[in-house]
């Protein structure tokens, strides 16, 4: 069974074609042996985890130029990487204290 891919960006309804496509298929088994077999806890996980980034809010600050260099040459994912390293801090005051 092959992958079949029908997208829509949201804005236009999908053509005759695509809906003929989707009735014919609609009924066909589902392959899922390649799709990993999650416990309800992991899903309540993963449920959490996609709320809590789609909450992601914008914050910006002043960095020596030195530091922004340092940051970025991590290379890609770097303010991922940022923003890991300041959640993480939360969880540990005293890291904060020290730099007080």
């Amino acid at each position: 069974m092959g992958i079949i891919r029908i997208t829509s960006d949201g804005n236009e309804p999908f053509s005759e074609e695509e809906l003929a496509e989707m009735e014919a298929i609609k009924d066909r088994p589902i392959d899922y042996s390649d799709i990993p077999a999650h416990s309800i806890e992991e899903m309540r996980q993963m449920r959490q985890w996609a709320i809590e980034e789609r909450n992601k809010q914008m914050f910006s600050l002043r960095l020596k130029p030195a530091t922004v260099k340092w940051w970025k040459s991590l290379g890609e994912g770097y303010t991922t990487i940022m923003a890991k390293y300041l959640d993480e801090a939360r969880k540990h005051p005293d890291w904060v204290k020290m730099c007080l």
